[in-house]
């Protein structure tokens, strides 16, 4: 992946297929002015197939591998024909609410079985001086990825420390270069050299226009962004930071 991928999780920031339309038109300026990235958008599920297409791609925040009788749920064969082309899969917040290793892996499966891009979101709770906190990062990585091998190519990385999400500051760029080397290593280790070693891995946690520089420095790919996402002016500030 040669660009910049930048992934902007709406979360429930934007709530209304108007105001996402807003944001979209005003994107769409922006982005005309910019080479050297690539946009991917996570809205809400009931806002996805209301968005027109365009240079951007759309996707799911979360998603159920289950099919049937489960009411409130979305199965990844519902996201890709609603327009989805990528999921966000074990995101923090959806392992706090119960998704364990196990549901965690049966989404990724199904994402990555549809045909669409999985965005496997790992991270640990907290940085430990030791350095066992890799230990969390690495059980998450393996216990999506062992066996996917075939589907290397539609696999990216979200490293998202769950202390710097919402925090007052970034992880320092230093960290995270360590830390991209080490999931490397075990992407390597799941999937095979050949293709661990070229699968993107973003970053997400506390990332704005003034410190997504000194974060490029470290290895990543691009960003996972929240918050700061669903605003177009801190938006455009991180997009022109990544443009080349």
């Amino acid at each position: 992946m040669r660009k910049r991928l930048i992934v902007a999780n709406w979360k429930m920031y934007i709530e209304t297929p108007d105001t996402a339309k807003r944001f979209i038109t005003a994107l769409k300026r922006k982005l005309a002015r910019m080479s050297g990235v690539e946009v991917w958008i996570a809205p809400p599920f009931t806002i996805l197939p209301t968005l027109p297409k365009g240079s951007y791609k759309l996707g799911g925040q979360a998603v159920s591998a289950k099919e049937g009788a489960h009411t409130g749920q979305v199965s990844a064969g519902m996201l890709r024909a609603a327009g989805a082309s990528f999921c966000i899969v074990g995101h923090s917040e959806q392992r706090a609410q119960g998704a364990d290793a196990e549901a965690v892996r049966a989404q990724f499966a199904s994402v990555l079985k549809q045909g669409m891009v999985g965005i496997l979101c790992v991270g640990e709770e907290a940085r430990k001086e030791d350095g066992s906190h890799f230990a969390q990062i690495e059980e998450e990585i393996r216990s999506a990825c062992t066996g996917m091998q075939a589907f290397a190519n539609k696999i990216i990385v979200a490293y998202e420390p769950i202390w710097a999400i919402g925090a007052l500051q970034a992880m320092q760029p230093q960290e995270l270069e360590e830390t991209v080397i080490f999931i490397k290593k075990t992407l390597s280790q799941a999937l095979g050299r050949e293709g661990g070693l070229k699968i993107p891995i973003l970053y997400g946690g506390s990332v704005e226009g003034g410190n997504a520089h000194a974060l490029l420095a470290s290895g990543v790919s691009g960003f996972l962004v929240g918050r700061a996402s669903a605003d177009i002016n801190s938006f455009g500030e991180i997009l022109t930071t990544c443009k080349k």
